[in-house]
């Protein structure tokens, strides 16, 4: 995989770049704007023309937008809905002048609707965004299962593609805590292939666009979205190794999203590369053998 961080960028887009050339990033995500406000600032063409040169000139890719977390894109609130739709729509716009080729954005509940009601309000925010553009994919990330989740098993994310009549712009995105917390027994390898098996078999391997990397300390199943450092929680080394492994994942960008505390990104990031070193000496023996 391609490891990177989620970035913060309050300094500034530039400097966001210096952070992830200095952790020797090979990709980057970032919040298409305030992580918590509805607010879309102005974006300057000039910075993004800056930051995309600066990016190639690093060889960071993919560059990742990710949407604020009040998106909530199934929202039975007709204000509530248009601003999420607004808001991920200015985030497939951002992506497209600063040379980042995929959003990825959290999908949302029903808030008692009902999952089909949910879900067509999903796919009609998605296509609007779609329409803005010609080259930026949006890539729907699987939730934690929680509340009215949308989109939290693959089954739900297949018939959600279905109903955009598969887009060839629209992919997915794994999040390690969240397969846990949906019931993905991904400490041990064999659950790893289970998981990779299932999206495989309803949505298709050539749509997972994004890996978030996230340990968690919550129980297998909880429906809890709570992330933690790599190998410190309940998915652990072997589940890491397997996954940063797995056959066909191998150009795709693996995000750090852990905890920010001084000096834990470096650790984290250290960690998935020797898990991912390590296997790939293992197979080297194996064919010399």
């Amino acid at each position: 995989m391609r490891f990177g961080v989620h970035i913060r960028i309050e300094r500034g887009l530039l400097p966001a770049l210096d952070r992830a050339s200095e952790l020797k990033c090979e990709s980057i995500q970032l919040f298409s704007g305030n992580p918590r406000s509805w607010a879309r600032p102005s974006l300057d063409h000039e910075l993004a023309s800056l930051f995309s040169t600066r990016a190639a000139e690093l060889d960071i890719h993919p560059v990742i937008l990710h949407t604020p977390y009040l998106v909530n894109l199934a929202s039975p609130d007709q204000a509530i809905w248009i601003r999420s739709r607004d808001l991920l729509t200015d985030a497939v716009q951002r992506a497209a002048t600063l040379g980042a080729d995929r959003v990825v954005t959290h999908i949302g509940s029903h808030k008692g609707e009902g999952w089909e009601k949910g879900a067509i309000r999903v796919v009609d925010a998605v296509r609007f965004a779609l329409d803005t553009v010609s080259d930026v994919i949006v890539v729907l990330e699987l939730g934690a299962g929680s509340g009215g989740s949308v989109g939290s098993r693959f089954d739900e994310l297949a018939r959600i593609i279905d109903k955009l009549d598969g887009h060839p712009r629209v992919g997915i995105a794994i999040d390690t805590a969240h397969l846990y917390a949906v019931g993905y027994d991904i400490s041990r390898a064999e659950g790893v292939d289970e998981m990779f098996e299932d999206m495989r078999r309803l949505v298709g391997l050539d749509r997972l666009k994004l890996v978030h990397l996230n340990d968690t300390r919550v129980e297998l199943g909880s429906h809890q979205d709570r992330h933690y450092h790599i190998g410190r929680g309940n998915i652990g080394n072997e589940g890491f190794r397997a996954i940063v492994n797995f056959p066909g994942t191998e150009d795709l960008p693996g995000i750090i999203e852990t905890p920010y505390e001084p000096g834990w990104d470096e650790k984290n990031l250290a960690l998935l590369r020797k898990l991912a070193s390590l296997q790939t000496r293992r197979t080297k023996t194996r064919k010399n053998a």
